[in-house]
């Protein structure tokens, strides 16, 4: 267990949150970069829109992507697996 200013959180525990935040922290500047080029080949060079099968489309959906499997993680794998034993 490592304690922190407030909690007790074993270390596994830590260590899953800290790569998942990493991951979701991958997966929204993916989502912004893709955003971004989106921003100029639509408003800077003009070119009018044509699907969702776009090279800057797919960017911003797997940064989304990305982020979600990063949430995934957070949620299954920060849970308590046994009882918390008492103070």
């Amino acid at each position: 267990m490592e304690t922190t200013g407030i909690v007790s959180v074993p270390r596994r525990s830590l260590r899953v949150w800290r790569a998942a935040m990493t991951l979701m922290g991958l997966g929204q500047a993916t989502s912004f970069a893709g955003l971004g080029w989106d921003y100029y080949v639509h408003e800077i060079v003009h070119v009018p829109p044509e699907s969702l099968a776009a090279p800057p489309h797919f960017l911003i959906i797997a940064g989304i992507g990305v982020t979600s499997v990063g949430f995934l993680i957070t949620l299954l794998g920060t849970r308590r697996r046994s009882p918390v034993p008492a103070a």
